[in-house]
């Protein structure tokens, strides 16, 4: 065994977590001990916990029309594109746009549509989850969208799939929720009242994941809101929009999430002065409608037909990363740049061959990690002292090795 095995454990998984995952992957053939190390939960967490804590193993998948992209955000200024297509198209079949991602795994559909996949793209892990039967939805629902989350009080990873149905005797709406366990490997369906709107629709759209609850949109004439969904509860609950000016005629309002943050882009248009914005605001204490701060407006022109919207925070967080795009023709004029928040200024890049997006939103920021699609069955433990210096098992000892149980193929079962 290497010397360098013999370091202490505090040390050892101190330098280990700071590595990328694709050099992980390679130490796992050293030796028995490192593979068991590196493959142990409470290593994953802690290089998930890391990662996230210094703002680094990011990176972009662009959906491109042809096939999906990546770009290394640690290092944008020398970054190149690198296809990424291996893992989605060739293998999975599956199609775009992401359903949602979180901690390193993406959701994403099969082709013909009858199966989820949840993949981890780094280390090329999947699983296959079989779509839940419409027939067991209400008559006449409606399908909103899907989320995708991490439940920390389960230690659980959830697939949801929610609808709505309107129920003409009381006039409100009941949102069907089902629910995907990673653990268990079922789904399970709960019937709400938004109790917060109960008289309006949602909007049609996958969620957004911020604070472990994922996010939907109301934008109608009447309303603007947001509904949330806590994973944990397995409750609804409205979280308060930012003030926004109503002498001006909002267009549209999308929910993002960035740094942690929920964000909101507003596209407004001034009836008094005939110009057209795209405000910013991000909510910096989740759930408190006081937190909303307005960040920055960007003016459209009319001769140039141009959205744009934050992909994500660079590492030092000073700056925030902008996609530009032609609305109208998405030709050589889309790009990515910098905007640097302190100097309140635009800063070009050059990255080659940047792709095309082929979705409105056709960008994810996504984070290498070692979290598996498949969790280590209930019961497991690891003892992480033992796998760095490990001691000998005295003489006729035996280990009790139970052979892995063949999951059974079939629909999916809603209990």
């Amino acid at each position: 065994m290497p010397s360098w095995i013999s370091l202490p454990r505090d040390i050892l998984v101190e330098i280990l977590c700071r590595l990328a995952v694709n050099d992980l992957l390679r130490f796992r053939c050293v030796s028995k001990g490192c593979r068991d190390l590196i493959d142990s939960p409470d290593f994953v967490k802690f290089h998930l916990s890391h990662s996230l804590k210094t703002n680094s193993h990011r990176f972009l998948i662009i959906l491109g029309k042809s096939k999906p992209y990546s770009l290394d955000l640690d290092s944008l200024e020398i970054a190149q594109v690198k296809s990424n297509s291996d893992i989605f198209t060739d293998l999975l079949q599956v199609k775009f746009p992401i359903l949602g991602s979180c901690n390193g795994l993406i959701a994403l559909k099969t082709n013909n549509g009858d199966d989820i996949v949840i993949c981890n793209p780094t280390t090329k892990k999947i699983r296959k989850v079989r779509r839940p039967n419409s027939r067991t939805l209400p008559a006449g629902h409606i399908f909103v969208g899907y989320g995708f989350g991490y439940d920390p009080v389960s230690d659980d990873y959830k697939l949801v799939n929610l609808s709505q149905s309107y129920n003409q005797r009381n006039n409100k709406y009941i949102s069907t929720t089902l629910i995907y366990s990673l653990k268990s490997g079922y789904w399970r369906k709960t019937y709400h009242e938004t109790p917060c709107f109960p008289n309006l629709p949602f909007n049609k759209g996958n969620a957004i994941l911020v604070n472990n609850v994922l996010h939907w949109m109301i934008d109608t004439d009447e309303s603007k809101n947001i509904v949330a969904f806590d994973l944990t509860s397995k409750k609804f609950h409205d979280v308060p929009p930012p003030i926004l000016q109503l002498e001006k005629t909002t267009i549209y309002l999308e929910l993002k999430e960035l740094g942690g943050c929920l964000w909101m882009i507003c596209s407004r248009h001034c009836e008094s002065c005939d110009d057209s914005y795209l405000d910013i605001w991000v909510m910096k204490e989740y759930g408190i409608r006081e937190s909303w701060t307005f960040l920055w407006s960007l003016e459209m022109c009319e001769d140039v037909p141009t959205l744009w919207f934050p992909v994500a925070y660079s590492k030092c967080g000073q700056k925030v990363l902008l996609w530009f795009f032609d609305n109208q023709d998405r030709t050589d004029r889309d790009m990515l740049v910098w905007y640097n928040l302190e100097g309140k200024r635009l800063e070009d890049m050059e990255i080659r061959d940047v792709p095309v997006p082929d979705y409105d939103r056709g960008i994810e920021v996504c984070i290498a990690t070692l979290v598996s699609p498949t969790p280590t069955p209930a019961g497991t433990t690891t003892n992480c002292a033992s796998l760095v210096s490990p001691t000998p098992k005295p003489a006729g000892t035996t280990t009790n090795c139970r052979p892995k149980r063949k999951r059974r193929k079939g629909k999916a079962k809603i209990v």
